[in-house]
């Protein structure tokens, strides 16, 4: 069952992809398209001479199977697994490389399932996790460690105690339309001018803003409950503040990504448009920014600590647009629009919980990161034997008894303590369960 839904508009440019480029045989450029194909097919689709011809090209250099697929073009576009439109600044990039003799410039594809484009889970995740960090953070941390940060905001020492392990985005469905292969730069900043370098090629997800066209990718979100029965203490999530966390971060970043790009007039007019569509959002909606190009201030809280320094570069199309806006909009499990928590924190309830009297009754219920109460029965040499309730009895070793070094276990612990663990390995087949002692009750 769903916890909540998520709507993601994509408002500019959006590239979520797998990190490698296509190679120059591996596509070719015809019309406005671009065609992505795999050798194997386009040596399959040749004739008999041609694929002799095609065999002595390969061997003799890269430039040579460039050019050889260049002039076999037609056969290229038929045995195309995807095809891409083609900006024009894409296409005289293009061009001034193959009439140069240069190499192909490169061309980083989307990810894709089915043949066509999607945004996965994990990306949309990383979004929100930044946003509710920076929205629960003591502003102006002088923290340098990202991971001890987020164990500090969030409530958690150990993997399995992080929240957002229950908390898991859907990836969104294959999404309709054509992508579009566009040209990006480097954009850098210094002494308050513009400079341009490093042009690629990045195949995207085309955006409301930015290409007048709605594509809209649906992720269903569902989370543990089960996870606040073993770690009452962990930072809090539902709907309402994740949409309240979103719109503080992506709000502040947005109004600084605005003032810093004032003096780029193609720039400055994106992030106009993104403002203005911000104002106009309904209550349960918010901008994001998310995937490639997005830029490290989007994806660290930055802006929260102390001294931080801000990147003096900026990833844009060659048509001055920033990667990676989109509009969210949040529902709860019934379909209805969320409301933003009235609150100036980001934690609220736990999620809805099993009663506290619901608790593991066999060795194979156990899971690492629980934290159950039990009966020390015996002490040795190097730990202690506790009953958990589960019929096998687990084991702190000494060295698990404190943070300190412990020369006898007996200083700690004696038989008949009533104690609270943390579950940190269990060997079913082995039956052995490993143990981390939290506190003594009594």
């Amino acid at each position: 069952m769903s916890w909540c839904s998520l709507s993601l508009t994509p408002l500019t440019p959006l590239h979520v992809g797998t990190g490698e480029s296509l190679e120059p045989f591996e596509y070719v450029v015809a019309g406005d398209t671009l065609y992505r194909f795999t050798l194997d097919d386009f040596l399959l689709a040749l004739d008999r001479d041609d694929q002799a011809r095609f065999v002595q090209v390969v061997a003799r250099s890269v430039p040579a199977t460039r050019d050889f697929v260049a002039e076999h073009a037609n056969v290229a576009v038929c045995v195309a697994r995807f095809a891409a439109d083609v900006s024009p600044a894409a296409r005289a990039l293009y061009d001034g490389r193959m009439e140069g003799g240069e190499a192909h410039p490169e061309v980083f594809a989307c990810i894709r399932t089915g043949g066509r484009p999607y945004v996965p889970g994990s990306s949309l995740k990383g979004a929100l996790r930044t946003a509710l960090l920076y929205h629960a953070m003591e502003k102006d941390n002088p923290a340098r460690n990202a991971r001890k940060l987020e164990q500090t905001v969030f409530g958690f020492r150990t993997v399995q105690q992080d929240p957002f392990r229950a908390f898991k985005v859907g990836d969104g469905r294959p999404l309709e339309g054509r992508s579009r292969v566009r040209v990006v730069a480097v954009n850098t900043r210094r002494a308050g001018q513009w400079s341009e370098d490093v042009a690629m090629l990045r195949e995207t997800v085309p955006g409301a803003i930015s290409d007048g066209v709605e594509i809209v990718s649906q992720h269903l979100v569902t989370f543990d409950a089960d996870f606040y029965r073993y770690h009452e203490r962990a930072f809090p999530l539902n709907p309402g503040a994740v949409l309240t966390a979103c719109r503080d971060f992506y709000g502040t970043h947005l109004a600084a990504e605005r003032d810093y790009t004032r003096d780029l007039p193609q720039t400055a007019a994106a992030y106009d448009a993104l403002v203005a569509r911000a104002e106009s959002l309904p209550e349960h909606a918010c901008l994001v920014r998310l995937a490639w190009g997005s830029g490290r201030d989007a994806t660290t809280v930055g802006y929260g600590l102390a001294d931080a320094e801000s990147p003096t570069s900026r990833r844009l199309t060659a048509d001055g647009f920033p990667l990676g806006w989109a509009e969210l909009a949040i529902f709860d499990a019934e379909g209805q629009p969320v409301a933003v928590e009235e609150t100036t924190s980001a934690v609220s309830t736990p999620p809805e919980r099993a009663p506290r009297d619901i608790r593991p009754r066999s060795l194979s219920d156990l899971q690492a990161g629980m934290e159950l109460e039990g009966t020390i029965r015996n002490t040795v040499r190097f730990g202690a034997f506790v009953d958990v309730g589960v019929g096998q009895d687990g084991l702190i070793h000494i060295s698990q008894l404190a943070d300190r070094f412990v020369e006898r276990v007996e200083n700690v612990v004696r038989t008949g303590d009533r104690v609270r663990v943390r579950v940190l390995e269990v060997d079913v087949e082995r039956r052995r369960i490993g143990l981390q002692l939290l506190e003594v009750i009594g």
